[in-house]
């Protein structure tokens, strides 16, 4: 899962360089997207964040964004 690529717009879009991410996503047929991560920083206990969106119409493209957006605001208490 280090190597993953299918969560580069995702949760890895918002981790900082130098920390190490092993990530899955993952969707459903109504247009949910999602991500698991487990992320190192550097010298700091690894974490686990988890980002699931259902959006209100299934055709939508926005979910990796808002995916990344979220890992973004969540990982700014973790010092990212």
């Amino acid at each position: 899962m280090k190597r993953n690529t299918t969560g580069d717009q995702s949760i890895r879009a918002a981790v900082p360089a130098g920390w190490t991410v092993a990530d899955k996503t993952g969707g459903g047929f109504k247009g949910e997207t999602n991500d698991i991560a487990v992320i190192w920083p550097p010298d700091r206990a690894p974490i686990v964040m988890a980002v699931l969106t259902v959006p209100e119409d299934p055709t939508s493209t926005k979910g990796k964004p808002t995916i990344a957006a979220a890992a973004r605001i969540a990982l700014r208490a973790f010092g990212a």
